[in-house]
């Protein structure tokens, strides 16, 4: 008796001081096999040096269907693991109906997510609001994936979660950004054709144009503007149409020999749409821009051709008259109009579907024993070429051959980076320049030969999305959406690699599988569940209930 005593007292005192212990050592332990409530490391750092209160507003908190339930919980759950983090990081579900007022949704651009449900149509606001510092902002719960159908948004949102709350929070609590500069002193594509990139990189970083040698006319790159250069952490370059001078080369090599990181969206080859709908035919003249000795230096050869694909995108045409006398439109392929899909394994083409490109050129891989390279996206292996100096006609939708286009994958986006030298080391120009640099480690430069790549369409005198596609709508349908590709995606991706935000690229391509029940087994084996659930605990009881009755017996009749 005393030794079962004794037993008990121990088992007390454990489970006291475990509770003890409890109050102050906290650890919880992802037993999830996709480990989904495991957070990143950028995530630690970020939700850890935030110094002030942050407080998160979000608005599911009134009456939702099954999946956005299912969000709501996925999101709940997140945003424990940041309080956990950080203790100053707050959040409440709020009910937008009650605790918002119309006006001020409206103000803030909030729209209604309508939801089917028994009960008829539900209007769910997939929100959040973030208020930080006296800062305030909304995000949306929901990814922007134009791939997928409506329905399907909010589970697929639940996969996204810490890569859309850390989004937002990085923007409103950053403080250091990193600096994007624009070249655009070659003809570059103007500001009506940037505004989808150019706002969609403002997001995460500070974005400016370098207007200097348009400013003082010189319409060259100088050596004193290499020192402005390296206050950008990456230059764009987007489309240029005019010839790059031996100054803009040796600038440019030095800004990266220097750790700058460098984007090319460039073509050999001039062939514009426009020009073709009102002709109806063009010859495509080769554009020289001065460029293949610095690409050569990089492994890279961009060929004055044009690329023909069979999985190309789709353009509408007029084409007759219906029966009621009015136009007729239908899509066809166009196939100068190319699909980029990814190649080799990258995190930025990792959740990419396709890229638009509109008259792209080839790129041939040079052999290089200090470049690394990697292709990002090429064409499908349905293809062929189109030569510079060749008419280009509309007519060419309706005489696709398809045993013309045999030519395999051929790569349209090139990323080039390891220890690259400097093309001008054994040059004389060398020579000329202050503190020249031969070498850089860890060097990146992005060629991709299609300037359209970047440029956001126009209609109506609006910019459209970087990668909504305008020759897909039709005339007669204008409520139709136009098909919209990865382009925006694609480029802000580039940025973040080049930039090293790979985790955060990581978190964007982080695939979770939400279980959800078989509505049909569920139909189908209802009632057997139900018995199962209803005699199991029951026989349970009884015989635990026996085995105590028989055990006592035993015991005691000794």
């Amino acid at each position: 008796m005393k030794k079962t005593t004794r037993n008990i007292a121990l088992l007390i005192t454990i489970l006291i001081g475990i509770l003890v212990l409890s109050e102050f050592v906290f650890k919880r332990f992802d037993m999830t096999y996709d480990q989904r409530y495991s957070l990143s490391e950028t995530t630690h750092e970020i939700l850890e040096g935030i110094e002030k209160p942050l407080k998160i507003n979000v608005l599911l908190g009134g009456e939702l269907s099954g999946d956005y339930r299912t969000l709501k919980n996925e999101i709940s759950f997140l945003l424990d693991e940041f309080r956990t983090i950080n203790p100053k990081i707050s959040y409440q579900f709020l009910d937008p109906s009650k605790d918002f007022s119309m006006e001020t949704l409206q103000e803030n651009g909030l729209a209604p997510a309508p939801v089917r449900t028994d009960k008829g149509i539900l209007n769910v606001y997939p929100y959040a609001q973030i208020s930080f510092d006296g800062k305030e902002s909304w995000m949306e719960t929901l990814v922007n994936d134009p791939a997928l159908p409506f329905e399907q948004l909010a589970l697929a949102s639940t996969e996204k979660l810490e890569y859309l709350f850390m989004e937002d929070l990085r923007k409103i609590t950053q403080v250091n950004r990193k600096n994007i500069g624009f070249l655009v002193h070659h003809d570059e594509l103007g500001q009506l054709h940037m505004d989808g990139l150019g706002r969609a990189l403002a997001d995460n970083y500070n974005v400016d144009v370098f207007l200097k040698p348009v400013q003082d006319s010189t319409y060259s790159l100088q050596q004193e503007d290499l020192k402005d250069l390296l206050n950008y952490d990456a230059l764009v370059v987007a489309k240029p149409t005019l010839p790059f001078t031996d100054m803009d080369k040796l600038v440019m090599d030095q800004y990266i020999m220097n750790g700058g990181k460098m984007m090319f969206l460039t073509e050999m080859v001039d062939a514009e749409m426009d020009s073709i709908f009102r002709s109806g035919k063009i010859v495509a003249f080769p554009r020289d821009m001065k460029l293949n000795e610095f690409f050569f230096n990089y492994g890279i050869r961009i060929i004055p051709a044009i690329v023909k694909d069979l999985e190309a995108s789709k353009i509408v045409l007029a084409d007759g008259e219906t029966t009621a006398g009015n136009i007729s439109y239908n899509s066809y392929t166009w196939p100068y109009f190319v699909r980029g899909f990814k190649a080799d394994e990258n995190p930025i083409t990792q959740s990419i579907n396709s890229v638009k490109f509109e008259f792209a050129n080839p790129i041939e891989l040079l052999e290089n024993p200090n470049v690394q390279h990697e292709v990002l996206l090429a064409t499908s292996p349905y293809t062929s070429l189109q030569p510079s100096m060749s008419f280009i006609e509309l007519a060419e939708v309706d005489e696709i051959n398809p045993q013309e286009y045999e030519m395999g994958r051929i790569p349209l986006a090139v990323l080039a980076q390891g220890n690259l030298k400097s093309a001008f080391a054994a040059r004389y120009e060398r020579e000329e320049f202050p503190n020249f640099k031969s070498e850089t480690t860890e060097g990146k430069l992005l060629v991709i030969s299609d300037g359209d790549v970047a440029k956001n369409h126009v209609l109506m005198g609006r910019p459209m999305r970087l990668g909504e596609d305008k020759y897909s709508l039709r005339p007669d349908n204008p409520k139709q959406r136009p098909v919209s590709y990865d382009n925006q995606n694609f480029l802000t991706n580039s940025i973040d690699y080049l930039l090293g935000e790979t985790d955060f690229l990581n978190l964007k391509n982080r695939k979770l599988e939400i279980p959800t029940l078989n509505e049909t087994k569920v139909k189908l084996e209802k009632s057997s569940w139900q018995m199962t659930n209803l005699i199991i605990p029951v026989l349970g009881i009884w015989i635990l209930g026996i085995g105590m009755i028989w055990w006592r017996k035993k015991r005691f009749s000794a």
